[in-house]
């Protein structure tokens, strides 16, 4: 059997391996993405937001991958108050298959090279990685990046998975419409009472988009299907689709503990973990694919030498006296936690109090769609929350002085 060497290894080609790959081979570095599927399906709105694509210009320049452009969200809150948002930007809804293979085919034409095959093994053998695939294929790579999401199998060889208290649960259908598209295609989000989640229906090119997520263990599958499905029945005006029209999906999804975050590791000797394999998404709303391609950014800025320089390690170690891969990986662990780590933490701290606190004496997201009917400023600072350009340390104070503003 010939092995095949490489500098870089990549297990798994959904938005965050695909990037990073395609980071490295535009870099000129010989990189290999593994992946079984390729691109495909999963019970994710595929909403990008507009940080998304203000940063990732490059989704919305292939016109031959077709997405939604959405103006206006209505929020639904536990009391069946509603308001409806109007985006200033567009924000952009994928078919998750589309999507991954937007990114994947921009990887492959860098010159990425891409084997559809699962990684079956791997071990760390004098000072590089030997890979082996269900096909028979055998990979020799000097450095090891896991992107295989949540149920990571990389993560789980290297060092284990997560627990229960840092994943959520998520359900989705997509719906072949059976209804004429709207002339303003809106999103819709739903928050219920005594539920750590929410539901949603993003209309995509041909389809809709509906899910429900929920922290693991707070309700069984059974209910969350029940909930999905009265939420999709009230959507068609009390009649479920056709079933033949309905295609079902489920997974986990990283939603890490308020706990977890201090001793989150991210890296080790030879490899690092990215986009939601390393536990990157938003602990309140769960959206992984800006994470899933910040993450990919800086780790590629790392291994490619262009940040983390002349730093020193926790241990007091000059990063310039380390071995050029582990400089990149400490540069890699900086970066994350400087750029979003220490804001998705704080979206941990304030979950409990986003889905069960008080707020004016009201349930917070009651208190917050009721001010957003009345205040403009209150509806500017929800917008940004939903847009990923609000920082959860400051939400409960903005939304607390746009409040008291005059309108």
């Amino acid at each position: 059997m010939s092995e095949t060497t490489v500098e870089y290894a990549i297990i798994g080609a959904g938005p965050a391996g695909a990037h990073l790959a395609s980071r490295l081979a535009e870099a000129g570095r010989e990189a290999a993405l593994f992946d079984p599927r390729g691109a495909w399906e999963k019970p994710c709105g595929g909403g990008l937001t507009t940080r998304a694509l203000k940063e990732f210009s490059f989704l919305l320049e292939n016109t031959s991958h077709p997405c939604k452009l959405i103006k206006h969200i209505t929020i639904i809150s536990p009391s069946k108050l509603r308001v409806t948002l109007k985006v200033k930007r567009p924000f952009a809804i994928y078919s998750r298959a589309v999507l991954n293979g937007l990114i994947l085919d921009r990887a492959v034409e860098a010159g990425v090279t891409f084997i559809k095959s699962a990684v079956t093994n791997f071990r760390r053998d004098e000072g590089s990685w030997s890979i082996t695939t269900a096909d028979g294929g055998a990979v020799r790579a000097r450095f090891l990046v896991g992107a295989d999401g949540a149920a990571s199998f990389t993560r789980r060889r290297l060092i284990g998975i997560f627990g229960v208290k840092d994943l959520a649960l998520a359900f989705g259908y997509n719906v072949q419409d059976p209804q004429p598209a709207k002339e303003t295609p809106e999103v819709t989000v739903v928050f219920q009472k005594d539920f750590t989640g929410y539901l949603w229906a993003f209309p995509r090119p041909g389809v809709m988009n509906f899910g429900v997520a929920s922290k693991l263990g707070e309700q069984t599958s059974d209910q969350l299907r029940q909930t999905l499905g009265s939420f999709i029945r009230d959507y068609y005006g009390g009649e479920m689709p056709d079933p033949e029209k309905m295609t079902f999906f489920g997974a986990k999804i990283p939603t890490l503990d308020l706990p977890t975050w201090p001793t989150l590791k991210a890296t080790g000797d030879g490899w690092a973990l990215i986009g939601d394999a390393a536990g990157f998404a938003d602990p309140i709303t769960g959206e992984g694919i800006y994470y899933a391609l910040k993450s990919a950014d800086l780790l590629a800025g790392a291994l490619l030498g262009q940040t983390g320089k002349g730093k020193r390690r926790k241990d007091n170690i000059p990063a310039s006296t380390l071995p050029p891969y582990q400089q990149a990986a400490d540069a890699y662990e900086q970066a994350w936690r400087r750029e979003f780590g220490r804001d998705l933490e704080h979206a941990s701290y304030r979950l409990p109090q986003f889905y069960h606190g008080l707020f004016f004496g009201h349930l917070m997201t009651d208190a917050m769609v009721w001010l957003a009917r009345r205040h403009k400023g209150v509806r500017t600072v929800l917008l940004r929350a939903l847009m990923g350009e609000q920082s959860y340390v400051t939400l409960k104070r903005d939304l607390l002085l746009r409040a008291f503003q005059v309108v």
